[in-house]
């Protein structure tokens, strides 16, 4: 019994299921059930709550609904907490840039070489930093997969990162705040 409508939340980064949510919308469907039970109800809360503040704003309050559920494992049976929230569209649009793939980037010394063998046009605008054109792939320990976690958050370039609150970003990306300290710290070294 499978519907199109509905996300069911597990142990994945919360952004994951917002994507999913997302192109959920995206498929024309009016509303988007999002299923979790026992400890996976908080990420559902985070996906409603991440879907509706930063990528639809102007959605209808969601409805919720709780419950219990017997569920019988190794060690007999055992009752789970349930929550569904239906999120509803409303005057809500999900922005289509939100699924457009970004270019990757070449690594820094590629591009270093690339700028001394191109033509000088104009010189930057005073308030440009090099933070600002720094990518987070260039962020001592930041692999590619953590590289595109921080992008999909919207936080593409090193000065964000510097800017931004570890709770806030761990957040945003799944990361734990342990790792998100330590992003930072090195960013700021950048």
């Amino acid at each position: 019994m499978s519907q199109d409508n509905i996300v069911y939340i597990g142990r994945k980064p919360a952004m994951s299921y917002v994507m999913a949510t997302l192109a959920t919308f995206n498929n024309d469907n009016e509303t988007v059930q999002l299923k979790a039970r026992g400890r996976a109800i908080t990420t559902a809360v985070d996906v409603a709550e991440i879907t509706r503040n930063r990528y639809m704003t102007g959605m209808e309050h969601p409805g919720i609904t709780i419950g219990t559920e017997q569920v019988e494992d190794d060690r007999g049976t055992r009752n789970v907490s349930t929550m569904t929230i239906v999120l509803t569209k409303g005057d809500a649009v999900v922005p289509q840039e939100v699924f457009e793939r970004r270019p990757r980037r070449r690594p820094r010394e590629h591009r270093e070489e690339e700028k001394a063998e191109a033509p000088v046009e104009e010189e930057p605008a005073p308030e440009e930093t090099e933070s600002d054109e720094v990518d987070v792939s260039d962020i001592k320990g930041v692999g590619d997969a953590t590289a595109e976690k921080l992008r999909a958050a919207g936080y593409d370039n090193v000065s964000k990162v510097v800017g931004a609150e570890s709770f806030e970003l761990a957040l945003k990306t799944g990361l734990s705040e342990k790792q998100i300290a330590k992003i930072i710290e090195a960013a700021k070294e950048l």
